[in-house]
């Protein structure tokens, strides 16, 4: 049952389908050619036995070639490039069928073709379609001989009865190479799906490690966000909340003044907590993409500070997935960058969208960075790798020119090609 089972679930266009099909023919005619020898030679049918002469060798020695033909049929290589030694078997095989059919002279030769034909289709899934040409011409010239040297009807009978068959062996021959030719194509195909689920597999892997290291990097980017705000505001509270302590019972107005500066850093430090959660929010939490996502980011910090003006330039069109998220995060970045340090009371944030390109300006009227420091932190860097690897630039500093007010400016810069953006 299991073999069976096995068997029921393998391929159809299987090399081992085929070859038990082989089996299968080869096996029924040797059962069904012996037992008709049999019933014939036992006088089952008497017209048959007047008619055919079936005694010249009798039941055991025409057993027995039946009996080596079924093993040198057993004993046939069937892969390409098997040994010498096992090579053997197929002149073996075409000797056993020439001596199983001169044990049964009686049945006017009728008898050998079908075995010769499954050994036409066996030389094919052996020796390949061409050479199998070669294998078959051999065999016919061996049946030509054998059939001189066994029967007197002349060698243009002969001839003619070679050429009556040959379109059946080329039949034989032609289906055999079709056969053998669709297995060699499934054996490919199914290679090639292996190959294409392995490389699926490395690619799951590889993005489930890209998704780790974002998440990762995500991670330290806001404990440094964290760290550098609200543990600055946590520190300065328990500095005032110490200092009271040790004035409560001495100076009571002193304590008092110190409490309410820990009131008001801890007002500030919620404040930075909120702008921190807003800031953090997803495109997928905005259900926008696209300039509509930015939009919402900027409505996100209304009311939290400086006044922030977001505006669009050139012919908006839709961009891929992964310039939406640098623009995004760059948006994002410049904006909290701006809260946290300029003191300015106005930001722009400008999408320009040019051919081939589009930009994004994120700039401020605040006080800029003092000459020798850098607003780097942590973001920028990370924001100038992702625009690196998109093809992109970066560029952060303080605002130059005739602005008399001074201030920061954030720029990036994105190479989108606008046919191919507009099918993503």
């Amino acid at each position: 049952m299991v073999r069976l089972g096995k068997w029921m679930r393998r391929p159809l266009l299987s090399w081992e389908n085929y070859r038990l099909l082989f089996n299968v023919a080869f096996w029924l005619m040797l059962t069904i050619t012996y037992l008709g020898y049999v019933i014939v030679l036992l006088d089952q049918y008497p017209e048959l036995s007047d008619r055919y002469d079936m005694r010249l060798f009798g039941l055991l020695p025409v057993t027995l070639a039946f009996v080596v033909l079924g093993l040198a049929w057993s004993l046939l290589p069937w892969r390409p490039g098997a040994s010498r030694r096992r090579l053997l078997a197929v002149p073996f095989f075409l000797a056993a069928v020439f001596w199983a059919n001169y044990a049964m002279v009686g049945l006017d030769r009728v008898f050998y073709w079908p075995f010769f034909l499954i050994a036409f289709g066996h030389g094919v899934f052996l020796f390949g379609p061409k050479r199998s040409l070669l294998y078959a011409g051999l065999i016919l010239a061996l049946i030509l001989a054998y059939l001189l040297l066994t029967d007197d009807a002349g060698l243009l009978s002969h001839v003619f009865l070679l050429v009556a068959i040959s379109p059946t062996v080329l039949f034989v021959i032609a289906s055999c190479a079709a056969i053998l030719e669709a297995t060699r194509r499934r054996g490919e195909a199914q290679e090639l799906l292996e190959e294409l689920e392995s490389a699926h597999a490395e690619l799951r892997d590889y993005a489930g490690t890209v998704r780790e290291l974002s998440v990762s990097e995500e991670r330290t980017r806001m404990a440094r966000e964290f760290h550098d705000s609200l543990g600055h505001y946590l520190t300065a509270i328990k500095v005032q909340l110490e200092a009271a302590d040790r004035l409560l019972h001495d100076r009571p107005e002193e304590a008092q003044g110190r409490v309410r500066r820990s009131k008001s850093l801890a007002s500030e430090a919620l404040g930075e907590v909120r702008r921190s959660v807003r800031a953090l929010k997803p495109l997928s939490v905005e259900e926008r993409s696209g300039t509509g996502a930015l939009r919402a980011l900027v409505r996100s910090f209304d009311g939290a500070g400086p006044r922030v003006a977001f505006e669009v330039a050139g012919e908006e069109h839709e961009l891929p997935p992964e310039a939406e998220l640098v623009l995004y995060r760059a948006l994002q970045e410049g904006l909290t960058n701006a809260f946290k340090h300029s003191g300015a009371g106005r930001i722009e944030a400008t999408v320009a969208f040019e051919p081939g390109r589009v930009r994004l300006r994120v700039a401020d009227n605040g006080k800029g960075v003092p000459e020798g420091t850098t607003r780097d932190g942590f973001g920028l860097p990370a924001l100038r790798q992702r625009a690196a690897a998109l093809g992109g630039d970066l560029r952060a500093g303080n605002v130059t020119g005739d602005t008399p007010s001074g201030g920061f400016v954030l720029e990036i810069e994105l190479p989108v090609g606008t046919a191919s953006a507009g099918a993503t």
